[in-house]
């Protein structure tokens, strides 16, 4: 079975509750995983408070937060969501994990911390996530999978590839992937096979008329995510944008 749309999805599994509170290409995208010891964030971008508050979730559950990559649309709420932690004055240890080199993530945080040098009343751990990296937040394992994936500006093309990360999330004998931002590449099937629930960018409308370059670095389209979710038992396609159909 699959789901499909830009906002408010919830999956709620046997051990894992997720909520998509939003995603759609180059606007933002924030997803929330937790069980029954706390909460994880991947990804922060625009409006992310607003979503956390009218979805109701506790931000006293949230543990940690994983960058999937330092575009915008992913971290662009970030330094907000500092800011309202900060002002509501949390006390328990914040960590942040974004992929080794992902300069955005990381200057956004540690520019955070220089604004306000001595008023955080909560620590922030801020961690570069490697390759394979397996970290454990709230009883749940959270196993980094590099994908390739690369800008694009009307004008310029296909940009460099950045640093990039997907996410394989397991807690008891439950397992979700979140696939990320990315093209076609080789680790995809290791990332979504068997899973419980795959959560699957599908940035292009369908693979027609988009360049083979695009689709290899820079989004998948509706048509090859689809069969990419089949590998998963169940899978959710979300960060639609740029419908070239």
């Amino acid at each position: 079975m699959s789901k499909e749309g830009l906002v408010a999805k919830i999956w709620k599994g046997k051990e894992i509750k997720v909520n998509i509170l939003f995603s759609m290409a180059g606007i933002a995208q924030h997803i929330w995983v937790e069980n029954e010891n706390g909460a994880i964030l991947f990804d922060a971008g625009d409006g992310i408070l607003r979503d956390i508050r009218s979805s109701n979730l506790k931000l006293e559950k949230l543990r940690s937060i994983f960058i999937i990559h330092g575009h915008f649309d992913h971290v662009g709420g970030l330094h907000s969501l500092l800011g309202f932690l900060r002002m509501i004055g949390r006390k328990e240890e914040l960590s942040i994990f974004a992929p080794e080199g992902c300069t955005e993530a990381f200057y956004i945080v540690e520019n955070f911390i220089e604004c306000y040098p001595a008023t955080i009343p909560f620590e922030i751990t801020l961690k570069s996530i490697r390759s394979q990296k397996i970290s454990k937040i709230a009883g749940i394992n959270i196993e980094a999978f590099p994908v390739v994936h690369s800008g694009g500006i009307e004008g310029f093309g296909v940009l460099p590839e950045i640093p990039a990360m997907g996410y394989r999330i397991s807690y008891k004998n439950e397992v979700i992937a979140i696939k990320g931002d990315t093209g076609f590449c080789p680790s995809l099937e290791n990332l979504v096979k068997g899973v419980d629930l795959a959560i699957i960018e599908a940035t292009y409308g369908c693979s027609e008329g988009v360049s083979e370059e695009s689709l290899n670095k820079v989004h998948l389209s509706e048509d090859i995510a689809k069969e990419i979710g089949k590998l998963a038992k169940d899978f959710i396609l979300v960060h639609k944008g740029r419908r070239n159909k």
